[in-house]
């Protein structure tokens, strides 16, 4: 498979992807970054390594930056996880400490399976209640505070009043 295969094919795993299924996705990435880490360790870190880790951490921030902490009580807590997650990859970085990595490696194992069951058991997307003015959002659209311009193609939003 190309890369251009691979990356048209990512494309459109995105776009219809449910909001679980791509919080399952960054979670993979995370964790494949943190076993890349880990299997490219060496004493000083390697330019692979510290690589691997820095993306780690930038899908561990992306995580915590898209979590609603108002919506649910359990969200402030999974909130807390990968914000504790992304300070520990920041403590490895500078001490070079694998045993953390490895604790790191092992909390991402369990996060995905949780996702993976949420997945299994919720294929659809979750269907909101509607309080106020409904939100419209053009397909493939990417919108919200924490959207980078550039990641997927982007589309507009419309604000209709219920």
């Amino acid at each position: 498979m190309t890369a251009e295969h691979r990356d048209t094919y990512l494309e459109a795993q995105v776009r219809t992807a449910t909001p679980q299924k791509l919080r399952l996705m960054l979670i993979d990435g995370a964790l494949r970054f943190a076993r890349q880490a880990e299997a490219s360790w060496t004493e000083p870190l390697s330019a692979e390594s510290m690589e691997a880790l820095r993306r780690c951490r930038a899908i561990l921030a992306e995580l915590h930056a898209t979590i609603r902490k108002d919506q649910l009580d359990v969200a402030g807590q999974v909130a807390d996880l990968y914000f504790f997650l992304y300070r520990l990859v920041v403590t490895v970085q500078a001490d070079e400490d694998r045993k953390s990595l490895h604790d790191i490696v092992r909390v991402l194992e369990e996060e995905r399976k949780t996702w993976q069951l949420l997945c299994e058991q919720l294929p659809e997307a979750p269907v909101a209640a509607s309080t106020g003015p409904e939100e419209i959002t053009a397909p493939g659209a990417v919108t919200g505070p924490h959207s980078s311009p550039g990641a997927v193609p982007t589309g507009e939003s419309f604000q209709l009043d219920a």
